[in-house]
C-alpha cells in the first residue's frame, strides 16, 4: 500500500500543481492557501498524497470537477480513509478489501498520468498471487500472465465506463446549451413583437386624440351657429 500510495503521490502531483497555480494565480504559494482553508500544516505540500486528496476534494467543484467525472469523487473520499487507516496502522488485512482500494487509486490516475497504472496493476497481481521466496529485485517473470491479462482488461474497462460516462455528459451539456439558445431566440422575438405593438399603440392614441380635439372643435362651431341664429331671430322678431 505504502508503494501504490508512493505511485498515485508522484504521478497526481505535477497534475494537482498545474491546476491549483492556475486556481490560484494571484497567490505565492497556492500549497499555503490550501493548507490555511482546511486548517492543515504545509510541511509535505503537494508531494503527501493524503494532502493531495484533500486538496481534491476541498477543492472539487472550481477545479476538479471538470476533467473527473462524477463517481470518481466518491472514490478520493474512499481513499482518504484507507490513507489514514494505512498512517495510523489500522488498515484492514484483506485482499479484496486491499484489492478495491488498489483499484480506485488506478481509476483516479490512469487519465492523468496512465504511464503509473502498469505499476499498480503489477501491485494488484502481487496481491492476488504473492510469491514464495519473492527476491529483492521483485522476480516478475513468474506472474501468471493469464491473471495480468485479467486485471488489465478489468482496469481498461473501468477507464471506457469513464470516458464513456463523460461523452454522455458532454452530449447533455450541448443540448442544454442548444435548449438555451432555443429560448433565448423566442424571448427576443416577443420583445420584438412587444415594441411594434407598443409602437402601434402610440400611433393610435395619437390619432385618436387628434379626432377628439377635431370633434370638439365642430361640436363648439355648432353651438356657436346655434347661438348666433338665436340672436338673429330675436333681433328680427322685436
Amino acid at each position: 500500500m505504502a508503494e501504490a500510495f508512493e505511485i498515485f503521490a508522484g504521478g497526481m502531483g505535477p497534475f494537482v500543481d498545474e491546476r491549483m497555480k492556475d486556481y490560484f494565480a494571484d497567490e505565492i504559494s497556492w500549497t499555503e492557501t490550501a493548507a490555511n482553508r482546511m486548517g492543515r500544516p504545509t510541511e509535505h505540500g503537494a508531494t503527501d498524497p493524503l494532502f493531495q486528496l484533500l486538496v481534491l476534494r476541498r477543492f472539487w467543484g472550481p477545479v476538479f470537477g471538470d476533467f473527473f467525472g462524477s463517481e470518481v469523487r466518491k472514490l478520493v473520499d474512499q481513499l482518504i480513509e484507507a490513507r489514514n487507516l494505512w498512517a495510523h496502522l489500522n488498515l484492514p488485512d484483506e485482499t479484496a478489501y486491499l484489492d478495491r482500494i488498489l483499484l480506485s487509486i488506478e481509476r483516479i490516475l490512469a487519465p492523468v498520468s496512465p504511464e503509473d497504472t502498469s505499476a499498480l496493476r503489477r501491485i494488484r497481481v502481487r496481491l492476488k498471487n504473492p510469491i514464495e521466496g519473492d527476491t529483492a529485485d521483485g522476480n516478475e517473470a513468474s506472474i501468471d500472465s493469464l491473471g495480468l491479462r485479467n486485471q488489465l482488461n478489468e482496469s481498461e474497462a473501468a477507464f471506457q465506463a469513464l470516458q464513456d460516462e463523460q461523452a454522455s455528459l458532454e452530449g447533455q451539456l450541448d443540448l442544454a446549451k442548444r435548449a438555451s439558445a432555443g429560448r433565448q431566440l423566442q424571448l427576443s422575438e416577443v420583445e420584438r413583437q412587444l415594441l411594434e405593438a407598443s409602437g402601434r399603440s402610440e400611433v393610435l392614441e395619437s390619432f385618436l386624440q387628434a379626432e377628439r380635439h377635431s370633434r370638439n372643435r365642430l361640436e363648439w362651431l355648432f353651438v356657436g351657429f346655434i347661438a348666433v341664429m338665436l340672436l338673429v331671430m330675436v333681433i328680427l322678431a322685436s
